[in-house]
C-alpha cells in the first residue's frame, strides 16, 4: 500500500556548520581528479606475512608490511616517486622526492564529526624496522594534540582561523613543493578500512599514488594444482597517469606484490628490532633532537606541549597487534579511530 505521508520539516535537519566538513570538502572538490588515475588490484598471497606475524611479538601490522613494501618499491621505481607540482605562477612543473617517505590515512573520532581523518607520514620508510612502523602507526592511532604536531597544526588551523583562510593553508602543501614534503610527504598514500570488513578498496586520493587493502582472511587459492586456503587480501594502487603510463606502473605494482607475497626475503633486513629510541634515531639516520625540530610547525603556530614525535617513539607492550579470531579474518587495527581530543 503507498504510504501518503506528507513530508515537511521534521522529516529532516540542516546540521549546524562544521569546519572540518567544509575543509574536507574544498579538498574533495579541488585536488581529487578521478579521470587523470588509473586503477590496479590483485589478490596478494599473506601466508609468509602471516608466518613472520606469527612467530614476532609484537605482531607488526598488515598496514606496516604495506607501507615498507611500498617504500621499498619506490625506492627501487624513483620514476614513480613523483607528483605534479602547482606552483603560483608558474607552469606545473614535476616534484622528485628523494626520500621514501609513506602518508598514512588515519580516521579521527571527535563528537559530532563521525567523518574525519588526517594525514601523517612516514618518514623514509623504506630504512625502518617493522617494529618500528608499527610503533609509529598504533601510536598514530592513539595521537592527540599534545602528542601529534600534525594533528595538532591540523585541528588548530580548522577550529581556530576563519573558514576561508583554514581552507588556504591546508590547501597550500597543493602549491608548495616544500609544504607538501612536509605535511603529505611524498607520492605514495595508505589507505584501507579492511578493520571494518571491507575486502576491495578502490579510490581516488590527492596523492599521486593511493595504496589501499581489503580486509585479510582466508580464501581459495590454487596452489601445485591443489586449492588450499590462504590468507589473502585484494591490494589496489591508483596512480596519476600524468606521472607515469601504464606501463611503468605496472612494473611497480608487480614488484609491490612480489614484495609482499616474498616478505621473508624480500623484507629480511627489516625484521630486527630496535632496542631503544637511540638506535632508533641511529638506524633511520635522525637524532631524537633533529627529529623534533624537523616537525616543528611550517605555519609557525604557537607550541602548547612539547611534541612526542613518532618517528623516534619505541612502541611499548600495550600496543602489542591483535590475534586472529576463530572466523580466520586477520584484522588489522593499527589505525583504529580514536578520541582526538587533547
Amino acid at each position: 500500500m503507498r504510504d501518503d505521508r506528507v513530508v515537511g520539516p521534521t522529516d529532516y535537519e540542516i546540521e549546524a556548520k562544521n569546519p572540518f566538513f567544509r575543509v574536507n570538502r574544498s579538498i574533495v572538490e579541488s585536488e581529487i581528479r578521478p579521470g587523470n588515475t588509473v586503477s590496479f588490484l590483485k589478490e596478494v598471497d599473506l601466508t609468509e606475512i602471516e608466518k613472520i606475524r606469527q612467530g614476532a611479538s609484537p605482531r607488526p601490522t598488515y598496514t606496516a608490511f604495506v607501507a615498507k613494501a611500498v617504500a621499498l618499491a619506490l625506492r627501487e621505481h624513483p620514476y614513480a616517486n613523483r607528483r605534479v607540482a602547482f606552483r603560483f605562477f608558474s607552469s606545473a612543473r614535476l616534484q622528485r622526492f628523494h626520500h621514501c617517505d609513506v602518508a598514512v590515512a588515519c580516521e579521527r573520532d571527535l563528537p559530532g564529526d563521525p567523518a574525519l581523518a588526517f594525514i601523517d607520514v612516514l618518514r623514509d620508510a623504506d630504512r625502518l624496522p617493522l617494529e618500528q612502523i608499527s610503533g609509529q602507526l598504533r601510536s598514530l592511532a592513539a595521537c592527540d594534540e599534545t602528542t601529534n604536531p600534525q594533528w595538532r597544526d591540523f585541528s588548530r588551523i580548522i577550529t581556530r582561523l576563519p573558514h576561508w583562510l583554514a581552507t588556504l593553508m591546508v590547501r597550500m602543501p597543493f602549491f608548495s613543493p616544500r609544504l607538501w614534503a612536509t605535511y603529505r610527504g611524498a607520492a605514495a598514500l595508505i589507505s584501507s578500512p579492511a578493520k571494518y570488513g571491507v575486502d576491495v578498496v578502490v579510490g581516488t586520493w590527492p596523492h599521486p599514488l593511493g595504496v589501499s587493502f581489503g580486509l585479510v582472511k582466508e580464501r581459495p587459492v590454487v596452489r601445485d594444482g591443489q586449492i588450499v586456503a590462504c590468507p589473502t587480501m585484494t591490494l589496489s594502487l591508483n596512480f596519476d597517469r600524468r606521472v607515469m603510463d601504464g606501463a611503468h606502473a605496472a612494473r611497480l605494482f608487480a614488484r609491490l606484490t612480489k614484495i609482499l607475497e616474498k616478505a621473508s626475503m624480500e623484507m629480511s633486513d627489516s625484521l630486527s628490532r630496535a632496542e631503544s629510541v637511540e638506535e632508533v634515531a641511529v638506524f633511520t639516520g635522525r637524532s631524537p633532537e633533529a627529529g623534533q625540530a624537523a616537525r616543528k610547525s611550517a605555519f609557525g603556530l604557537p607550541e602548547s606541549a612539547p611534541a612526542d614525535s613518532a618517528a623516534v617513539r619505541r612502541p611499548g607492550a600495550a600496543e602489542a597487534g591483535p590475534t586472529p579470531n576463530a572466523s580466520r579474518a586477520y584484522p588489522d587495527e593499527s589505525l583504529a579511530g580514536r578520541s582526538g581530543r587533547a
